[in-house]
Parts: structure tokens; sequence; C-alpha cells
């Protein structure tokens, strides 16, 4: 069970006085540059119908910043190249824009594929995918203006996509204390058919079903590990979650997730240990003279067939199935019902189940017909062995009496039992013990997300009353119960996103001085806090002649372009909009 925690705001941080903001007339400095080389936004094709297929291409955010280094940002062209751009040389005529890497690409066609994503993991490290399967570990270099040092891939994979497209959310290279290897976490968001999503236990735990849930994200944590200058696979492990994931990261020093999300949702899958609850060894030898049997079998010259029986509501998201040439697995649920060695190999091509009105059927192919099989699982006494169909059905309806548990059937449910499906979580999800340990509701909207320091998670916005909170996920090297930390506060700003019906980007620095609302097409709508030095004009209280030296103050610029934002970012100096062929530069602070 999770330890529920609150998210606590500073009362030091907030400001019960605040008036509004006063809008300003004062011009800022536009900086207009077009790109070498276009910026392409991908759009789903007609296959990728769901509003979370939707979401993962809407809200793509081509500019990449760096949490090393405030001085660079970075996107990735429409021929796959990222470009590193130096940014003090935007207030020039001569921008400098870099090709530092060019991704390969192994298909001509992106049908299908999601927009490419670059992570930085490490201050000379970088993950990136093209959107359509491969993920690429990147050696960078320094990433500094100055430095002219080319990527160079030093790994590149397939397995983590399997063909299929994902989004790289965020990565953490974290070194092992005895500095002998080096282990790298990425997190990949995929929007799967609940058909084709391999999990080691049923989708329906978490309320899938081909008609309320037909696609769901799955968040893949990888893992890779470096070792005497060689990079491998470690370990991976899929999270499955129905209804869409808002925010999600690695926390220092790479043992645990900070995931924002509504219920249901759990790990599916494990690389290194089944997560599905084992069969005992003590469930497996009972005793001859015992009535329950589990499954009945049978067999012919050809083939073995083999029944088991649940609940009649049961459909093929309750169950997870494996056949294999010498193993034979059936996990309900969550829960392992059947797993072992068959007696002789079988043909798996030609082997199959089906599945009628809870009654699961199995036609296992011989691959030797000579042979007769004594037993159909080895060290497992829970079979009966039968002659026919109708032998099976007596034993079916005797294990229906003998005391097994009753399935919970939905129907069962009034409506003072229904679980209000809208409430977002904060969650914290061990990876050493595959459970979620902590928990908070979030009282207030997901706002936006933006970096942290070099080492942390990106912090996450929150509305809380009219403003927006920034909070902090905490590292695991706190000696103190986890939780997220309330670092500053955006006045208003959960007021005014609200208003903002064409709103795509909301960006804020890492100094939170200002917040900037970029809508998908021409407007602008800046935010300055009154800790902002550069207000532009100093102010007067007219009644008492006082002078204010810092207030509040909004700004709204529009943007000479007709081709949709897709990209913003924001630094404490400049706030960035890139377009398919333009780049703006915005001086937002002097100082």
């Amino acid at each position: 069970m999770e330890q529920l925690f609150e998210l606590r705001p500073r009362k030091d941080l907030l400001d019960p006085t605040f008036e509004g903001y006063k809008l300003s007339l004062d011009s800022l400095p536009v900086y207009k540059h077009e790109v070498p080389v276009a910026v392409e936004h991908l759009k789903p094709n007609e296959e990728q119908f769901s509003f979370q297929h939707v979401k993962t291409f809407g809200l793509h955010n081509h500019l990449i910043d760096d949490p090393w280094s405030d001085e660079v940002a970075f996107f990735i062209s429409k021929d796959l190249q990222i470009f590193k751009i130096n940014l003090h040389s935007l207030v020039s005529q001569s921008p400098e824009f870099k090709s530092v890497w060019q991704l390969p690409r192994h298909l001509e066609s992106r049908d299908g594929w999601f927009n490419a994503s670059l992570s930085f993991a490490g201050p000379e490290l970088a993950v990136v995918t093209d959107g359509g399967g491969v993920l690429h570990i990147v050696d960078t270099g320094v990433r500094t203006p100055a430095n002219s040092h080319l990527w160079q891939a030093k790994f590149s994979s397939e397995d983590l996509g399997n063909s299929e497209p994902f989004k790289i959310t965020h990565s953490m290279l974290n070194t092992t204390e005895s500095n002998q290897s080096e282990t790298l976490s990425v997190l990949a968001l995929k929007v799967e058919s609940i058909d084709k999503v391999e999990s080691q236990i049923a989708l329906s735990v978490f309320g899938c079903s081909e008609k309320e849930t037909p696609f769901i994200n799955c968040l893949e944590w990888v893992q890779y590990e470096h070792v005497d200058g060689h990079w491998s696979f470690k370990q991976l492990k899929r999270l499955a979650i129905p209804h869409g994931l808002d925010y999600a990261s690695v926390l220092s020093p790479g043992k645990a997730l900070c995931l924002i999300a509504r219920e249901p949702l759990g790990i599916i899958f494990d690389s290194k240990k089944n997560v599905a609850a084992p069969l005992e060894n003590n469930e497996r030898m009972q005793d001859e003279t015992e009535t329950k049997v589990a499954y009945t079998w049978t067999e012919s010259p050809e083939e073995v067939t083999v029944w088991m029986t649940f609940d009649k509501h049961t459909s093929k998201h309750d169950l997870v199935v494996k056949i294999e040439s010498q193993t034979l697995k059936v996990v309900y649920k969550q829960q392992t019902y059947l797993d072992g060695e068959l007696a002789h190999p079988i043909s798996v091509g030609s082997s199959t189940w089906t599945l009628l009105d809870g009654k699961l059927e199995f036609i296992l192919s011989k691959v030797d017909k000579s042979l007769s099989w004594n037993h159909l699982i080895q060290s497992d006494l829970r079979g009966r062995k039968v002659l026919d169909a109708e032998t099976a059905a007596d034993y079916e309806s005797q294990a229906e009496g003998s005391g097994r548990p009753p399935v919970f059937s939905s129907e069962q449910l009034e409506e003072c039992d229904d679980m209000p499906m809208d409430e977002s979580c904060v969650f914290r999800f061990d990876g050493e013990t595959n459970k979620f340990t902590h928990k908070a509701i979030l009282s207030g909207q997901l706002l936006f997300f933006t970096q942290s320091a070099p080492g942390l998670a990106p912090a996450f916005c929150l509305r809380h009353d009219v403003d927006g909170l920034i909070w902090q996920p905490m590292g695991d090297e706190l000696e103190q119960s986890w939780g997220c930390l309330h670092t500053a506060a955006l006045q208003a700003l959960g007021y005014i996103q609200a208003s903002k019906e064409q709103r795509k980007f909301t960006v804020a620095p890492p100094n939170m001085t200002y917040a900037a609302l970029c809508d998908a097409f021409s407007h602008v709508y800046i935010y300055r806090q009154s800790n902002c030095t550069s207000t532009g004009v100093e102010m007067v209280h007219r009644p008492t002649g006082r002078r204010v030296g810092n207030i509040a103050r909004q700004q709204v610029l529009n943007i000479d372009s007709s081709e949709e934002c897709l990209g913003a970012l924001a630094t404490n100096s400049f706030l960035l909009l890139l377009t398919s062929s333009s780049l703006f530069s915005i001086r937002v602070n002097s100082d």
C-alpha cells in the first residue's frame, strides 16, 4: 500500500496581496532567423486515432534545452540532423546553427513515426530516437558554444522499440558506488494497441478493454550499463497507464521513478523477474485423492487437448497465455495458474488456444507423434487426464463446487462504490520492489513541467487556487521521507492559463522571473513576476507619489509568421519560438 503524502506549499512563496498584472506596451527586441534546414512536425496517421496519439503528437516540443549549459539549445530538422544553437549569437545578424550529428535513417517513409526526440542524460551523454523505434546513445562531448566536437554514436538498439514508435521523456546517467560502471536509465513513452502489448499479467487488471481503452500508454524504463568502454542492455520494465501519462522522470540515483497519471496503473513486465504472482510448489504437489482439478487434458496420436475453466465473463484481456516448444504458461489477471515444462516438445506454429464462455481450450500439436504422454506438466499433480471432452466437463463441474474463490464482477458495484476517474496523482515507483511506495492526490491541474538543475528530475507546475506552484521531486539520496518540494510560485498563472484556449506551450526560465504562454499561431503572452528586475520603466503610485520599483507586468507579442509554433524554450534572458522555417529570439531580460 502506498504511503500517502501531501504537497504542502510554502507560505513564504505565496503572495496573498497580489493585485494582478499591469499591461505594458513596451516593445521587446525580437530577432527572426531562418533555420538552415526546415523542421517537420509529424502528425498521426489514420490508424493513430486515439486521444493518447493526439496528445503525444500535438504537444511535442521541438526545442530542447540542456540542463548542463544555459548557452545552447537544440532542435532536430526534417532530415534528422541535430542542430546546436548558440543563444548569444541570436542577437546578431549571423546566428550560429551548427549541425552536430546526423541520425541514421533506416526507412524512407516516416508514416506512423513519432517526432524525433532528444534527452541529455549527463554532461557529455545524450540519448536520441528517430521516432521510429531506434534508440541511440551518443557521446556529445562538452556542449558549449565554443566546442566544435561532433557527436558520436556509442550504441544503437531496436530492442526497445520493436519497430514501434516511442518518445523519450527523460533520461539520467548514474555512476555506481565503486565507480567501476555507469548505468543509463531511459524512459520511453509508447501508445500501443492493447492486443500488441507484451505483458506478464492480464491488462484487464487495469480496466483495459477493446471498447473502453483500445490504445494505452506504456512507459518503458530501460537501463543500459557502461563497463570497460562498452554499452550493453541491462534491464527493461514496462508500466501500463491506460488513462494517459502526464509526467515521468527518473529520480536520482536511478532506482525509482516519479509519475503523474490517473489510476489504475502498474507494472506489467520485467525482463529480470516475472511480475505475476508465482504458482507455489505446494499448489502443484496436491494429493491425487483431492477432488480439486486445475485443468484436464486428453491426447490423440497427433495432438494434446487441454481445458481450463474460469469465470464465464472472462475475456482474452484477463489472460496471458504463453506457448513455447517445451513450456506452457497461463496467467489469469495477476495470478499464475499454470506454468511448467511439458512432457514432450510441441510444434508452436500449429498449436492454438481459444476462449469461449470462460472455458479455455488448448490444442497442442505433438512433434513426435509416436510418443504417449503420461503427464502434461512435469511435477504438477493438479491435472487430470480424461478420455474425452465430456469427461473433462464432469471434472469442471466438480471444480466449480469445490470452493474455487468467486471472481469479482463489476455488476456487483453500486453507484456509491464507483471510484472517480478524473483525479490525477503523483507517484513514486520503486524499481527494486516494483511497487508504488508514495502517492499524493493532486488538488490542481498540471500546467507544465520544466528542466531543473543537472542531476535532478524536471520540476512540474500545478495550479493552486489561482497561482501556479513549482514542485521539485526529491532525489532518493536525502535521508527523509520522499516527497516534492515547493520551490517557486507564478502568480495567478493558473487563472490566466485557463482563459487561453489557443495555448500550445507554457514555459518558464530556471529563475522563474517570468512565464510565457505561446499560442499555436502568432500570439505570445509574457507575465513578468514582481521579482523580475527588468521591468522596463519605473512605476509611480499616483495617490501617494510613491515610486514602485518592481511590479508584475503583462506583455503581448504578435509574432510575424503564419506558421504553427512547433517549439518554445525559456531561458533567464531569452524566449525562443520555433516554427517550420524560422527561429524567433525574444530578449526578455537584459540582466
